[in-house]
């Protein structure tokens, strides 16, 4: 139930914004957003000592850019709303994310960046257990070196949003991400190391390597997205190896190039589809190495410029519904779902 407290003028400052849900046990579960005025502080408190809610400490100057920042009560109750009724995501600053619930306990907690954090680094770092969404404001949120990921969490972000770096799944981590874009001038977006990922409309480009990886046995759905490069083009869009199982679904994958480049490249014992993509200003949009234990389906993709960097192909290799250049291909091999692969026709 969204609402304001009594009185309210609709602006955040005089407002209470409660999110409530029902429990499978009959009670109710309250979470209190971090721009909530001071009279919730003492619920807030006790939630924390329940270890249910994480910590909220912050400062007069944090809450006042929050306030800045967060739409008003009734903005967002009216975004969630049309949300409601038509499908489609709000475009408000905070991004209209459905509160998910837990049998027989509290809601995840939803954190947003700047807010209950100051930086996205922070915010992955010191996230508390229960924490289920990272909702990221518009702008540039920078940091050195890799941010390493190893449990389980969503990152949403609002139009504008960009994260200018790199960040590591590392095994055990899993989750999604959605409408964020990422841009490395020198190195990956994200590398895949273990995990089960779904990565849904972002925009990630960078200028050396692969904008994505997926490597050991990760797993990694990627659909709706731009991939591709900057000034100087990527190696690769997407380098899946070792025993990564991956999808690709309608994405556009653009401008990888350098001497060895290709959108696509599958290594080792990969298993990979790749469904309704568009591939455009690509060196070359597919190459193998030593891969004659893997497995690539490409169906129904729009492919400009040349297919396949050499004569290498997988051991595994399905060709269905193709255009090259505006030509229809002959289709190659039968379709199928390898046992365990994330795959849907």
């Amino acid at each position: 139930v969204l609402g304001t407290s009594p009185g309210s003028t609709g602006e955040v400052a005089d407002s209470a914004l409660v999110v409530s849900v029902r429990r499978s046990d009959g009670q109710r579960s309250r979470g209190f957003d971090e721009f909530s005025p001071s009279r919730n502080f003492r619920e807030r408190d006790a939630l924390q000592r329940e270890g249910r809610l994480g910590s909220m400490e912050g400062n007069s100057r944090r809450r006042g850019l929050a306030r800045q920042r967060c739409p008003s009560a009734t903005a967002l109750l009216a975004a969630c709303v049309i949300a409601q009724l038509s499908g489609v995501r709000g475009s408000a600053s905070v991004p209209v994310v459905p509160v998910q619930q837990v049998p027989g306990g509290a809601a995840p907690v939803s954190i947003t960046v700047p807010g209950h954090f100051e930086n996205f680094k922070e915010a992955i770092e010191k996230m508390p257990p229960d924490a289920g969404i990272i909702m990221v404001q518009p702008g540039e949120h920078r940091w050195d070196n890799f941010i390493e990921i190893g449990n389980r969490v969503s990152i949403h972000g609002a139009a504008g949003t960009v994260l200018p770096g790199s960040i590591w799944m590392k095994k055990g981590s899993g989750g999604d991400m959605q409408g964020i874009e990422m841009v490395k001038e020198s190195g990956s977006c994200i590398i895949f190391e273990g995990g089960q990922w779904n990565i849904d409309q972002c925009r990630l480009c960078c200028s050396r390597w692969a904008v994505l990886w997926a490597r050991c046995e990760s797993e990694v759905t990627i659909k709706n997205c731009f991939l591709g490069g900057m000034e100087d083009g990527p190696g690769y869009c997407l380098n899946c190896q070792d025993h990564a199982r991956v999808t690709v679904d309608g994405c556009h994958l653009e401008r990888s190039g350098g001497e060895f480049s290709a959108a696509v490249a599958v290594f080792h014992s990969v298993r990979a589809r790749v469904h309704a993509c568009n591939f455009q200003d690509n060196l070359f949009a597919f190459r193998a190495v030593t891969a004659k234990d893997a497995s690539l389906e490409v169906v129904g993709n729009s492919i400009q410029g040349d297919l396949w960097f050499d004569s290498t192909r997988p051991g595994s290799l399905v060709e269905q519904s193709n255009t090259h250049n505006g030509v229809p291909l002959v289709g190659t091999g039968a379709l199928q779902t390898p046992d365990g692969l994330p795959l849907r026709p």
